[in-house]
């Protein structure tokens, strides 16, 4: 066995099937437990891509393209996100294109439109606090 679930597929067959298995000397459960060796490596792919949906959780190379979506444009033009493992293009993707930035993007992105995000974005460009008054309410016509 090489993993511990390798038995998880054997383990929801009926167990009259595991008995008649267990006569013929386990042929079903050793195909069993290669095919839920593969099992294993889907179901950790499926949980890697869906830490991948959120810019808090993704991985580095995943960032530059949840910030194309947003439509974040970054400081200096370094091009194509790379494809390339390096651990030197990849440490110049993470300062080019910072996680946190991008994720400020989606934040305002989401709120568009609210006052309060009028202060949030005059705090993060100026590094000033605002304050949005809404004179809307203050205003009086005939």
């Amino acid at each position: 066995m090489s993993s511990p679930n390798a038995d998880r597929l054997y383990e929801l067959l009926p167990a009259v099937h595991r008995l008649r298995d267990a006569d013929r000397g386990y042929p079903l459960r050793a195909l069993l437990q290669v095919i839920s060796e593969q099992v294993n490596i889907v179901d950790a792919d499926i949980a890697q891509l869906y830490e991948n949906w959120f810019v808090e959780t993704c991985q580095d190379w995943v960032v530059p393209y949840i910030g194309d979506l947003v439509g974040y444009t970054p400081l200096f033009d370094i091009g194509e996100p790379s494809a390339v493992q390096k651990a030197r293009a990849l440490a110049r993707e993470r300062i080019l294109i910072p996680r946190r930035e991008v994720a400020n993007t989606v934040r305002f992105r989401r709120r568009k439109g609210t006052v309060a995000i009028l202060e949030d974005l005059a705090t993060a460009v100026a590094g000033w606090p605002g304050r949005a008054v809404e004179f809307y309410r203050l205003l009086s016509f005939t």
